[in-house]
């Protein structure tokens, strides 16, 4: 089978200007909520973040992390 041709993209920064964009993309990544969820065979999978179930866990794992938090501060 042929291979396409790659698609054009936008010129990316390099050098230290690239390295600082990389890290500050990294770092905003990593701060983002993100749900994963594993079926029964232990397959792993990323809810979308408009997904609304990813919505509803999101708020259980909240209640459940600040209920955790609230018991051990006695």
């Amino acid at each position: 089978m042929p291979r396409l041709p790659r698609r054009p993209s936008a010129p990316r920064p390099r050098g230290a200007v690239g390295g600082v964009a990389a890290t500050l993309a990294r770092r905003k990544a990593a701060r983002e909520p993100r749900v994963v969820v594993r079926d029964r065979g232990g397959n792993v999978r990323v809810l979308a973040p408009d997904d609304p179930l990813a919505a509803t866990l999101h708020t259980a794992a909240e209640r459940l992390i600040f209920a955790a938090q609230s018991r051990s501060d006695r």
